[in-house]
């Protein structure tokens, strides 16, 4: 049932825009149409009232002028006609009175109003059929709803007239009910205006959201390459988009994979001929040669290390547990001061349980010291259990006392291969890939790694994870 009524809703944006405003619209003038005729149904019934008011106001002033039996002839004749007028009040005038309609309560004040002098009340009753009555053949044969109207002549003598047997009501017409009052005019163009303009709101979203959401993933993609495909749902327009959107997604993926794979591929056959270079060295007689010699070749190694960990950390992938902060820094600093690192921690009393990557985040913490030291010589470490711009964030401080970086180059030094000291030498500038791996172990973690210079000097760097 569903896949059958799915056909029948358009395909292409276009179409759906177009049916959106269409229906829209459509809804709008209703709207529109409905309080216009409220309107006019309200100022019907005002006409009306007012012509019956002067017709009874000028017949009483005609029957001021007449004695007696005049007014019994004037009488006789007006009820031959479709206007019923009575000297004497009908027979069920009192004793079968009935409510008041709303409509017959709203004319019973305008004739108080009009004609205070006449002293007029209007009476609803239930009434016997008569033959000479014309009466809706719906209603009950043998008694009937009458309305009639009282009005005082100057000589303290009533008149009484009935009202119209198929008073044009609004639920007689079919038609909504008056509002009590006029309808302001203002009130109809204020309702299309905010008819229309909730309807634009309504189109833009619906035509904007497909668009944000390619956005965001276009977004998440530089940090999170092995995001989950975009779904394949929509107008035909977003669809094409995001099987396109997939198809470059895929694209990346695979060439990444393949760099991946090939870093991964040379590093490692790089280990066998090392391993054999490392072992024909100890034959080399000159020792001071031989020295240089395994020198080189535990830079070489470093660096295929350091390359096999890069290329690992591009699809890595978490496995959290949980573990206390305070206390795998405390085991860090120790091994830190083991290798002879002048690394402070202060703070470390405050316990913070997260669920993280413990061996990334060990891998992270060492790069990140062993940057500071290198540059700085001295690093101090500060733990904080909520990042204050992220309050569902732990956040680990790194500081030294070197000299920083340039604001321009804050960004490049994440990039691999790319070292803050120009040497390329081994023992001053490492081998620029310790904040790329970093960067990316963080990244997988669903966190960040940041750099800002000090203002009293030296680099910062702030890690942070969801807790």
């Amino acid at each position: 049932m569903k896949q059958g009524l799915s056909h029948l809703w358009p395909q292409s944006l276009f179409a759906r825009l177009l049916w959106v405003w269409l229906l829209g619209l459509a809804l709008v003038l209703a709207a529109a149409a409905w309080l216009a005729l409220d309107e006019r149904m309200v100022r019907g019934q005002v006409v009306l009232h007012a012509k019956l008011t002067q017709e009874w106001a000028a017949s009483a002033d005609w029957l001021d002028t007449l004695n007696p039996a005049q007014r019994e002839q004037w009488v006789q004749e007006a009820s031959k006609r479709r206007s019923r007028w009575r000297l004497a009040p009908p027979e069920a005038w009192s004793s079968n009175a009935r409510p008041l309609p709303p409509h017959l309560r709203a004319f019973a004040q305008y004739l108080a109003q009009e004609l205070p002098h006449r002293q007029p009340r209007v009476q609803h009753f239930m009434a016997p059929l008569r033959g000479d009555d014309d009466e809706d053949e719906h209603h009950n044969p043998r008694e009937r709803p009458q309305s009639w109207v009282s009005l005082r002549l100057s000589d303290g003598s009533t008149v009484y007239t009935r009202l119209p047997v198929r008073w044009p009501t609004p639920e007689a017409m079919g038609l909504p009910g008056p509002s009590g009052g006029n309808t302001p005019w203002g009130l109809l163009g204020l309702t299309v205006l905010v008819g229309l303009a909730l309807l634009t709101w309504l189109a833009v979203i619906y035509a904007t959201r497909p668009l944000k959401r390619m956005t965001q993933a276009a977004l998440d993609l530089a940090d999170h390459p092995n995001r989950a495909p975009l779904p394949d749902s929509g107008p035909t327009e977003v669809r094409q988009a995001a099987r396109a959107f997939n198809h470059m997604q895929a694209q990346l993926q695979r060439h990444m994979a393949q760099q991946t794979h090939t870093l991964a591929a040379i590093a490692h056959d790089l280990q066998t001929p090392m391993t054999r270079l490392r072992l024909k060295t100890e034959w080399v007689s000159d020792e001071s040669l031989r020295q240089r010699m395994q020198a080189d070749l535990s830079e070489m190694q470093d660096l295929v290390q350091d390359g096999l960990a890069l290329a690992r950390s591009w699809h890595a992938k978490p496995q959290r547990q949980p573990v206390h902060l305070n206390q795998l820094l405390q085991t860090q600093l120790s091994e830190w001061e083991d290798l002879g690192w002048a690394v402070q921690a202060p703070g470390l009393e405050v316990d913070c349980l997260v669920h993280t990557d413990v061996p990334a985040l060990r891998r992270v913490l060492g790069n990140v010291v062993h940057n500071a030291i290198t540059y700085g010589h001295r690093a101090t470490v500060r733990l904080s259990c909520q990042d204050p711009a992220h309050p569902a964030h732990w956040c680990i401080v790194v500081e030294d006392e070197g000299p920083g970086l340039p604001e321009s180059e804050l960004q490049t030094v994440l990039e691999p291969f790319v070292r803050q000291e120009t040497s390329r030498n081994r023992q001053t500038g490492g081998t620029g890939l310790g904040l790329s791996i970093a960067l990316n172990l963080m990244t997988a973690m669903g966190g960040a790694l940041v750099l800002a210079n000090r203002p009293e000097g030296g680099l910062r760097v702030k890690i942070s994870a969801p807790r």
